[in-house]
């Protein structure tokens, strides 16, 4: 699962903040308002609330002056997404891992600043590995929306990231692109994010413009920061719909994947920053016979480029919601999965 839905409290009641997942379904059945209402609205918000984060972030937290050959990113779910775009934007230099992996071997952490990105700060495996890498690590950053939880109070230092969750949870759209800004301030300077209202409206006529997609399931492909933009088009397709979704690089596409892909399976090329081989794999795909859906980006920049696939992702997401004709996000509708999910991620 994607895991935007970090966002929200766990439920560890003996440290908890408000209601857990599953009691959040009986919220949402109450509402008036739809989660899929609310997940469009913190979609509206990342035109006002970006630009102001990204502010802050020069403000008070100023350029990272490491090496990016010193730095560690780590999360779960949308956040892992968000790391493996900070290791791409770093060319490379910046390590990205599951913390999982990172709790096992933990010498890859030393003596390096590992930000451990985790909206809730609630989850087991990033508060595992903090402590487990506690005096060999340079630094411990959580970055994260709540100062007060366990995560936060184990590190270092933090980012704090200004999100507050809606009456009932949402899968991660606000809550991802104020991440994907707040790692990618640890790399280098951010760019102007004076046409945001401009990327969405592209974002949304990329969305109105597809063919009415496939029956199959969704395949997401892309390379450098597009296949961590992949890997988040997956989860979002995962948590909203609850259908099956995937997301491939593109040079490991015709070494495996190729022989299991149907013809009428929705395959999403993500060529993000100029990335011409993944749009030549999108055009061969299509000149073969399968369903292929290029996303594009007019913008070079890096960091500009992935909020405008971020954003057509979630409208993806949102618009093939409406089209099904659903009310509520699809793990909302999932009592018993829901808190089996708890268990595996709290």
């Amino acid at each position: 699962m994607g895991g935007g839905r970090d966002s929200n409290s766990s439920v560890n009641s003996a440290a908890r903040t408000g209601p857990t997942r599953v009691e959040s379904i009986d919220k949402a059945r109450q509402s008036k308002i739809s989660s899929l209402t609310l997940m469009s609205r913190e979609m509206e918000d990342q035109i006002r609330n970006l630009p102001a984060f990204a502010a802050d972030l020069e403000k008070n937290y100023g350029a990272n002056d490491s090496n990016p050959a010193d730095v560690v990113f780590t999360g779960s779910g949308d956040s892992y997404a968000a790391s493996l775009f900070a290791h791409h934007l770093s060319r490379g230099l910046a390590h990205a891992a599951d913390p999982s992996d990172l709790t096992q071997a933990p010498d890859v952490c030393r003596d390096r600043i590992v930000f451990i990105t985790s909206v809730s700060g609630r989850t087991r495996a990033n508060i595992l590995l903090a402590k487990r890498i506690r005096r060999m690590a340079r630094r411990r950053v959580a970055i994260t929306a709540n100062p007060l939880t366990p995560l936060a109070k184990e590190c270092d230092d933090i980012v704090r990231l200004p999100y507050k969750r809606k009456e009932t949870i949402t899968p991660g759209t606000l809550s991802f692109t104020l991440s994907l800004l707040a790692v990618a301030s640890r790399i280098g300077r951010l760019p102007s994010l004076t046409n945001l209202k401009s990327i969405q409206t592209r974002a949304h006529k990329w969305v109105r413009q597809l063919e009415s997609p496939n029956d199959g399931d969704f395949l997401f492909i892309g390379s450098g920061i597009g296949y961590a933009l992949a890997a988040y088009g997956a989860f979002k397709i995962q948590e909203v719909l609850g259908e099956p979704a995937e997301y491939e690089h593109m040079e490991q596409l015709g070494h495996s994947k190729l022989f299991s892909m149907r013809k009428a399976d929705n395959l999403v090329c993500i060529a993000a920053g100029g990335d011409r081989k993944t749009a030549e794999v999108s055009r061969i795909l299509a000149k073969n016979g399968f369903g292929t859906h290029l996303l594009t980006s007019l913008a070079r920049e890096p960091v500009i480029a992935g909020l405008e696939a971020a954003f057509s992702l979630q409208q993806l997401a949102g618009g093939l919601a409406e089209m099904r004709g659903l009310r509520e996000v699809a793990f909302l509708t999932e009592r018993k999965r829901l808190a089996l999910s708890n268990r595996l991620i709290y």
